[in-house]
């Protein structure tokens, strides 16, 4: 009996490096959305600490008034950029986890394809043994009944 060969083994090589490479660029989607989600939470953090600040002081200049104004505008430009930067990547990553889950399943029904030929050579090969067993039990058979 011939050794195994799946003759699907390239395209299933080739769909495992496929479902790989998905799969990365699926972390790097997901490591910007945590990258943009660390800038939304420093900017939090900053205009927290800067209006704590002013808050503390007992007197504020119309200067320091007129920053502090100018302040929040930029924070709240930056917060609005910051949040349509993060439903980008957002909306990237479920367009790529989709694309991982179809590469995954193609990846499966490969997989399922090979597991049903493996199963058929083990059957082949147990039924060319089992023929192989009968046929050298009914030689020797023969051959007694033969002799005697």
């Amino acid at each position: 009996m011939q050794q195994f060969r799946f003759r699907l083994q390239r395209v299933l090589q080739w769909q495992e490096r496929v479902c790989r490479m998905e799969e990365d660029q699926l972390r790097q989607f997901r490591a910007a959305v945590a990258e943009t989600e660390e800038k939304l939470a420093r900017l939090a953090a900053q205009r927290v600490a800067i209006e704590q600040e002013l808050a503390s002081q007992a007197a504020l200049s119309p200067g320091d008034l007129r920053a502090l104004d100018e302040y929040r505008r930029r924070a709240v430009g930056e917060r609005h950029a910051l949040d349509r930067e993060w439903d980008a990547r957002v909306s990237l990553v479920n367009a790529q986890r989709d694309k991982v889950v179809a590469a995954r399943k193609k990846l499966h029904v490969l997989e399922k394809l090979r597991e049903r030929a493996l199963q058929e050579h083990t059957r082949a090969a147990d039924r060319e043994a089992e023929a192989i067993s009968l046929e050298s039990y009914l030689a020797t058979w023969i051959a007694g009944q033969k002799a005697s």
